[in-house]
């Protein structure tokens, strides 16, 4: 099944009403419609299967749709449900929203507010599904910190395990370690709130179908269905081997409250990332070189899930780190300074994953109320990566690059000196590849526009020695104007930047 596919359930009692909103979503794209007049098929079907989003009528017989509400969400706790109801009140609104509901329609309602509501509810799900995997992103961020600091190998499992059952929300974790004489799996740590014996048994490492299964070095899944109280259900088994050196030196074993197929291609990314993680520490227990590169890579991820979103800046951190280097290298920065440079112009946009794509990539200029949205990505940026350590020497780029030097800028209206180093040297290059790339309501502008925008702005909005060396960088030929805006640089360039 693809990742992109929506799975859609309408439950209404009217069959009619079933096949009005089929036909009104057969304009939409990726998605797959289950309809059923019979709420407790439906129920059986939303337990068993993948939900995305359920159009439910509020009252069917002796069914209420605040049922399947609760039902759904207890499933599928990011599922879009949107209420329907010929006979509403502002207490049952009021109580479906209290319990988790999207929206509520009431009948008759026009097509279009149908579609529209339905495409508000799955771009929401979908921006918070991004949330939820840059939030695991950020985890295993702070994990590459710990093993940095040095972290004592029983804390740094308990810090894997618990990370695993929030990357899976709903699941139970365990690493058990290989014991070298006897080669049986021991576990050392587990995090969850799964319960029972068959649960507690395959963490632990007890249970017989994972041991029937002798090849521990490939990921193993199985699903089971349970009946509980007349109610079916599946859940999922899985293991991950931890393979240092080409040797298994113990396991991950996880614990699903749903079937394997609802883990999505990021969850098991983020999964393999964590046993990767687990499996060097077993090993070493500290950060080599190759594990912070990769670390690394993982946050310039984060910085290109935004570029993907808005299609106007792709390779923007790239072209404004490249400009910087340059700029910072005339300025005489330290090489510590120049490697949080690299992250800072990677990161510096981060706070536009909380934009919605609407003002991201609007054709025209913004409102205030647009401006306003976008005016927060710094305070968002810096918001979302406060608590991780490592990356401290990169928040002046992400609060202070909408500064401004006379004071007239954002978010803090802070000016000249005041205003943190990088975001005046952020300002300056950022400034510049804005003018030479293309924007939502304007194509690319000419170099020399964008040099004279400089000059024009030199001590007002700009650091006026930053500026100058902007200026002579380009006059000594360091950098290409007929190039850059290509996102190609001049020779001597590319002598001054670090593969």
């Amino acid at each position: 099944m693809s990742d992109d596919t929506r799975d859609i359930v309408v439950i209404d009692d009217e069959k009619y009403i079933c096949n009005i909103i089929a036909e009104a979503l057969s304009e939409f794209e990726n998605y797959r419609l289950n309809k059923f007049t019979n709420p407790v098929k439906a129920m059986d079907y939303i337990s068993a299967n993948s939900v995305d989003l359920v159009l439910t009528d509020l009252v069917m017989g002796n069914f209420s749709g605040v049922q399947i509400l609760e039902h759904v969400l207890k499933f599928h706790s990011d599922a879009v449900v949107i209420l329907m109801t010929g006979y509403p009140t502002v207490k049952t609104a009021i109580s479906v929203l209290k319990k988790g509901g999207y929206d509520y329609l009431i009948k008759p309602f026009k097509l279009d507010d149908l579609k529209s509501t339905i495409r508000r509810g799955l771009d929401n799900q979908q921006i918070k599904r991004e949330n939820v995997e840059l939030r695991s992103q950020l985890e295993l961020s702070k994990i590459a910190d710990e093993i940095s600091g040095g972290i004592k190998m029983p804390q740094f499992l308990k810090l894997i395990v618990n990370t695993a059952v929030k990357v899976l929300p709903g699941s139970s974790a365990a690493i058990l370690l290989k014991a070298k004489k006897s080669g049986h799996f021991r576990p050392k740590c587990m995090a969850g709130s799964s319960k029972g014996k068959s649960i507690e048994k395959f963490l632990k490492g007890e249970d017989k179908r994972r041991a029937e299964n002798s090849d521990y070095s490939r990921p193993w899944s199985q699903d089971e269905e349970i009946n509980r109280n007349g109610k079916k259900f599946r859940r999922s088994y899985l293991s991950y081997p931890l393979i240092s050196k080409d040797e298994i030196v113990g396991l991950l074993n996880l614990v699903y409250t749903n079937p394997f197929s609802y883990v999505s291609s990021g969850q098991k990314r983020m999964i393999s990332l964590l046993v990767s993680y687990a499996a060097n520490a077993v090993e070493n227990n500290y950060l080599d070189k190759n594990l912070r590169k990769s670390y690394f890579q993982t946050i310039k991820t984060l910085a290109n899930a935004i570029e993907a979103r808005d299609r106007y800046t792709a390779g923007h951190t790239d072209r404004v780190y490249r400009l910087a280097r340059v700029i910072a290298g005339e300025m005489g920065w330290s090489t510590k300074k120049l490697a949080e440079l690299r992250t800072g112009c990677i990161l510096h946009d981060i706070g536009k994953i909380g934009v919605p794509d609407s003002v991201l990539n609007k054709p025209g200029r913004l409102t205030e109320y647009e401006r306003n949205i976008m005016m927060k990505h710094p305070e968002l940026g810096v918001h979302m990566l406060q608590g991780i350590p490592f990356l401290k020497p990169a928040m002046p780029y992400i609060i202070a690059h909408h500064e401004m030097y006379d004071g007239s800028g954002y978010p803090k209206g802070l000016k000249g000196e005041d205003i943190p180093i990088e975001g005046r040297l952020l300002a300056v290059v950022d400034t510049y590849d804005a003018i030479t790339s293309d924007r939502p309501y304007r194509d690319r502008r000419d170099p020399q526009i964008a040099l004279d925008e400089l000059k024009k702005f030199r001590g007002t909005q700009f650091d006026p020695e930053i500026v100058d060396i902007f200026l002579k960088v380009f006059e000594d030929g360091l950098i290409r104007p007929d190039t850059i805006a290509s996102g190609q640089l001049s020779l001597k360039m590319k002598m001054l930047i670090p593969s």
